[in-house]
């Protein structure tokens, strides 16, 4: 048995630099969203300026350097928050078949496909001031990981409208429709792309991690574990909705070095007594689940094709 109790990182490393696909790579344009400026990048553009004008008057000798300072900020904050406004009038967002796009008049800010994606999680936000019952803000976000941890890009649904051609004021103002239909379909299409990478990985010989597990071309490594499962020694295997099942001889023995529960249970897995390895949905997100099941499903396929092979070779 090969011991593999501190050969492995805690995941999650590299991979978190901005990386730019090339736009003509990814396909045909399946949707395009123009960016509404928001009310916070107004008022950083307006209020600084106002109160700059309004304390103009005021005798410099008698306030001295701290008058000069504060001047200075209102003038830097207020041409910060132009430029913002003035880039958000000239942004656009462009779902392609296989990535997305960021992008201004001239230029691709960032560009990735959608197979780079590490996992796609939604929330739905609601920001409330004092007492009052109507949010100040209601907004659906995602969050596009490119990597295990933070990082990667943040969309907010209410923040990108239907490219309709109306010109600056239609884009400022709320329209009908916004990004947050489409959410969902991202997360379709990072999953679908990158279960099709993951695959092709494996196929070849590779790898890839979402812990605590690792899920390799012949085993499965549970982090901190003393040593791997190989895919061959699974005796039974079963993919279903909110649980996925493996059994293996002697998995106590090489699930070794992982602090569990008194019941045998470590975040969202539980080693049983029984030789299984119970696999459940906990901490994961919807994207994440759904990659790592699909995966897990086709393994699941293959091993079972394969018993049936060494079956029919005895039988002859």
């Amino acid at each position: 048995m090969t011991d593999r109790r501190g050969e492995r990182g805690s995941g999650g490393g590299g991979g978190k630099g901005r990386r730019t696909a090339d736009p003509a790579d990814l396909g045909r344009v399946l949707a395009s969203y123009r960016e509404r400026p928001t009310m916070g990048k107004l008022a950083m553009t307006v209020v600084p300026a106002v109160a700059f004008f309004l304390f103009l008057g005021e005798s410099f000798a008698t306030h001295g350097i701290g008058h000069l300072i504060f001047d200075a900020v209102c003038v830097l904050l207020s041409v910060w928050g132009a430029v913002r406004l003035i880039r958000s009038f000239a942004s656009w967002l462009d779902l392609y078949e296989d990535g997305i796009v960021y992008r201004g008049r001239h230029k691709v800010r960032w560009a990735y496909k959608w197979e780079e994606f590490h996992d796609v999680t939604l929330t739905h936000e609601t920001t409330y001031v004092g007492g009052s019952s109507r949010p100040l803000s209601n907004k659906i976000v995602a969050r596009m990981e490119t990597a295990p941890g933070p990082g990667g890009e943040q969309l907010s649904g209410n923040y990108f409208l239907p490219d309709l051609g109306g010109g600056m004021l239609h884009t400022y103002l709320r329209s009908t429709g916004n990004l947050t239909s489409m959410f969902g379909g991202i997360v379709d299409l990072v999953v679908e792309a990158r279960v099709r990478l993951i695959l092709h990985e494996l196929a070849e010989g590779g790898d890839v991690r979402y812990p605590p597990f690792e899920i390799g071309a012949t085993y499965l490594y549970v982090d901190g574990a003393a040593d791997e499962i190989p895919w061959d020694e699974v005796t039974r295997m079963t993919v279903d909705p909110q649980q996925i099942t493996l059994t293996v001889p002697h998995l106590q023995r090489r699930t070794e070095g992982v602090k569990l529960k008194a019941d045998g249970t470590r975040g969202n897995y539980r080693v049983g007594r029984d030789n299984t390895l119970y696999i459940g949905t906990k901490g994961l997100s919807q994207c994440q689940q759904a990659i790592i099941w699909s995966v897990m499903a086709h393994i699941a396929e293959s091993l079972e094709a394969d018993r049936d092979k060494g079956a029919n070779a005895e039988s002859r």
